[in-house]
């Protein structure tokens, strides 16, 4: 897959989290993700019926992370190629998940976690 739709910096407020009190509480998390997509006939047209809505995927990433709680980025980006896959169908998808503050001392950074399906 060549071409695709990437979007990047959506960020999040999601229950995920080894800890019990980041399930409780919630943290930020940034995704992003891509639509593997041949975009010559939307380029050609200027039609996005041709193509593929980012704004429903970043609709429905949003209203997936009121609800979710698990343990794992792991089993997060599982949900999120699920619920990226409902929207669009069976397109090659890419997502990106990084935990904005990792409950590790003496570590400023972030961790990510990096899946796909169907990219080739």
């Amino acid at each position: 897959m060549t071409e695709a739709i990437h979007v990047r910096g959506l960020r999040v407020w999601a229950h995920v989290g080894v800890y019990e009190q980041e399930r409780r509480h919630g943290q930020w998390f940034e995704l992003a993700f891509s639509l593997g997509a041949d975009l010559a006939a939307t380029a050609r047209s200027d039609d996005l019926s041709q193509g593929y809505d980012y704004g429903r995927g970043i609709a429905a990433l949003q209203q997936q992370a009121r609800t979710v709680c698990c343990l794992t980025l792991e089993h997060y980006s599982e949900q999120i190629l699920d619920t990226l896959e409902a929207c669009y169908g069976p397109i090659p998808l890419a997502v990106e998940v990084s935990k904005c503050q990792v409950p590790v001392p003496g570590f400023d950074g972030s961790v990510a976690v990096s899946r796909r399906r169907r990219w080739g």
